[in-house]
């Protein structure tokens, strides 16, 4: 059941409320006014002297008045004609009681003669008051009162009277009792249906602020209770939704930690592949200052070492200063179609000008395949692929690079697979990873700064594509890159 609706049966309980209220009101109005409070049989009469009679009532008084004022004696022993206009009276729920000085002379069957000894009302020469309600045996009728004389002179009433309906006799004799008792089942109800509002609304919204207030702390392992099935459907989503971030937040903060322990390996790793050349630039300079290079011969060679190391600085500062700005996606990529066979074309024709020891050959199982990348990145991936396949090359073989053009679905796959010393196995799940070259300790002497394969990926990434690399120890490397078509 949704909130909206709990509020709805709460109103209708807040407007039964009000009800009785109002009806307290007018009651003490009603006491104000008239010094007394009105039970609900004095209420009841004054509304029976005011209705109007039914044309059966109306039809009988007058002919029983009649003859009350013609012949009064017919009416102590009715027989004959008179007799079956009475029974015929009677047969429509009208009773009839005749009395003469304080005896019942005539009664209807249906009436108790003690009761009406006790509650006739008093005789009334002028006929003033002819209209009322009188009590018999615990029922109420309404009547009509007729006063007149008999022949000797002695003081008769004749009496029309009207049974009314269950109801109404039930309300005069129970009204009081079901009053209370409705305002007993009123007060109840509120009672229960904020029971039921606390229980469904209140306490589980509860339970969700002290769940929230736990995480404001930093307590994000508390969970908040699972609704029990009576919840508004409201609160139920919310508390999930909760949970939801709860757990995202978990998820978000276990991430930060682990980005928190990369940043640190990430400075160490710098720290680490900063320190070797400079630490070999910085020997070779004090070895020229202290004259320990006393030849030309030696002194070129120290300085050619500084060169090179310098330049692998260089080298290794601007990767660093790329892999930066593509981690922070700082770098914007420019995305047109691109021929990949003519790219790669061009791409192989620039090493073979450089390189004649290395056997660069494209294969292209597809005419043409177009794709969807930004050029000048593109071309910085497969540089990184060829040049890791040139450092990381077997010692007992001439390099051979192959490059494979394939069309698979929605999608280009371009496999580049070299015959260079290869990966092991457990060192394969690592080498996207930055600073990751395969030896633990780290040297420097292959060239690589251990973040080729990771700008690889990175870059890759940025094209919504995708990256894979198999290999073999000893035997050779094959990488696999998914590009959208284009």
């Amino acid at each position: 059941m949704t909130i909206k609706k709990r509020f709805l049966i709460s109103y209708i309980g807040g407007i039964a409320i009000a009800c009785l209220s109002l009806f307290s009101i007018i009651s003490i109005v009603f006491y104000v006014t008239t010094g007394k409070i009105s039970s609900p049989v004095t209420l009841y009469k004054t509304f029976t002297q005011q209705r109007s009679l039914s044309p059966e009532e109306e039809l009988a008084y007058i002919k029983l008045r009649g003859i009350a004022k013609s012949d009064p004696e017919q009416l102590l022993a009715p027989s004959g004609e008179l007799k079956k206009t009475i029974e015929q009276f009677e047969a429509e729920s009208l009773g009839v009681v005749v009395r003469k000085q304080e005896a019942i002379a005539y009664y209807s069957q249906d009436l108790v003669e003690k009761s009406l000894v006790v509650h006739f009302p008093k005789f009334d020469a002028n006929n003033i008051e002819t209209r009322g309600t009188i009590d018999n045996a615990g029922r109420l009728y309404r009547y009509m009162k007729f006063d007149f004389y008999f022949n000797d002179q002695v003081p008769g009433s004749l009496l029309v009277l009207k049974k009314e309906n269950n109801f109404l006799e039930f309300m005069t004799k129970w009204g009081v009792l079901i009053i209370v008792t409705i305002l007993l089942v009123s007060i109840g109800g509120l009672l229960f249906f904020n029971h039921l509002l606390k229980k469904t609304i209140i306490r589980p919204l509860k339970n969700l602020g002290a769940g929230m207030s736990e995480i404001s702390n930093g307590h994000l392992e508390m969970s908040v209770n699972e609704p029990t099935k009576q919840t508004a459907m409201e609160v139920k989503q919310l508390t999930n939704d909760f949970e939801k971030m709860r757990e995202a937040l978990i998820r978000s903060t276990e991430e930060q930690v682990k980005l928190e322990n990369n940043r640190k390996e990430l400075v160490a790793s710098i720290s680490h592949d900063l320190k070797t050349p400079m630490t070999s630039i910085i020997g070779y300079v004090e070895g020229l200052l202290d004259g320990v290079a006393d030849s030309p011969e030696k002194r070129d060679r120290y300085l050619q070492t500084i060169h090179t190391k310098a330049i692998s600085l260089n080298e290794l500062i601007e990767e660093l200063f790329l892999y930066s700005k593509l981690d922070a996606e700082a770098i914007p990529f420019h995305f047109e179609r691109i021929n990949i066979n003519d790219f790669l074309k061009h791409i192989i024709e620039e090493f073979q000008l450089q390189d004649n020891q290395v056997s660069l050959r494209l294969i292209n199982q597809e005419p043409t395949s177009y794709v969807l990348a930004d050029r000048m990145q593109l071309n910085r991936v497969f540089i990184n692929l060829i040049e890791n396949s040139l450092k990381f090359k077997a010692k007992d073989r001439v390099l051979s690079i192959q490059i494979e053009v394939l069309n698979v679905s929605q999608m280009v796959e371009v496999q580049v697979s070299d015959n260079g010393q290869g990966i092991s196995t457990e060192q394969l799940p690592y080498v996207f990873d930055h600073f990751y070259r395969g030896e633990e300790a780290r040297p420097t002497n292959t060239g690589g700064s251990g973040l080729g394969l990771a700008i690889v990926k990175q870059i890759i990434d940025m094209h919504q594509g995708q990256v894979m690399i198999e290999s073999e120890l000893h035997q050779g490397t094959t990488v696999t890159i998914l590009l959208k078509k284009a």
